[in-house]
């Protein structure tokens, strides 16, 4: 019986892999599996970062504690947005291809790992969507990282805000002004008791202006929270 599943599992997969061939996700060109998603030249272009950063300049941090401008987080990015980390997301976020984000999972663990940071007093959360758009999609890209960081250090991992407001798009937006205006008072606490005195991660997927994760480490500062760590998988 188990013989016969694994003979007609194959024959499914060989039919599938003719009408849809697997190519990468970045370049196109045509690979052994589409599990993988990227060939091996796309795969050798991820570089994982593991510095903290100024989310207000970009500079090198030597620590969670220090600081060269004022900011209510620090941020961790685990690359840059080149390729193929666009393509990862895009797929990954609006093309059903699930399972990407076990490689964008794997990405920022590694970054947090490697960062050096004392990780056994803080809270994972994540950037929330606003529930109609969370229906439509079906999962929210950002927490399904945050609970593979949460489960891999062995963190609890939280729902700490809400999204009220169903702004646009920011990739719609021009500039900073217009990105900050766009998500004003879009997140609120869901339980203050939960971020008061915590030390928190926080999980999206990039940081392009920086106003989502500006806003959002706002609301979880005003309602006590002792450190903010914004891990993202990449930097725009």
């Amino acid at each position: 019986m188990e013989k016969t599943k694994k003979i007609t599992s194959s024959i499914w997969k060989l039919a599938w892999d003719i009408i849809f061939p697997p190519i990468c996700v970045n370049c196109g060109t045509d690979i052994e599996d589409q599990s993988k998603f990227l060939c091996q030249n796309c795969f050798d272009e991820i570089q994982i970062l593991s510095a903290l950063r100024c989310p207000e300049c970009g500079a090198r941090l030597a620590n969670s504690d220090s600081a060269c401008h004022k900011s209510n987080y620090v941020l961790a990015p685990a690359s840059k947005f080149f390729p193929p980390i666009p393509a990862l997301i895009h797929n990954f976020k609006y093309k059903e291809l699930i399972k990407i984000g076990d490689i964008l999972s794997a990405m920022v663990i590694v970054c947090l790992k490697n960062s050096g940071i004392e990780l056994k007093d803080f809270v994972v959360t994540q950037i929330p969507l606003y529930p109609t758009k969370l229906r439509k999609r079906g999962f929210n890209q950002s927490e399904v990282m945050a609970k593979s960081v949460a489960n891999y250090f062995s963190l609890p991992q939280e729902n700490l805000l809400q999204r009220v407001k169903n702004n646009p798009q920011q990739a719609k937006q021009k500039d900073f002004s217009n990105r900050k205006e766009n998500v004003k008072n879009c997140f609120q606490s869901l339980n203050s008791q939960k971020i008061a005195g915590k030390k928190i991660i926080l999980v999206d997927d990039v940081s392009t202006s920086g106003a989502t994760l500006f806003e959002a480490s706002r609301v979880l500062k005003k309602y006590g929270a002792k450190k903010i760590i914004a891990l993202v998988v990449a930097k725009a």
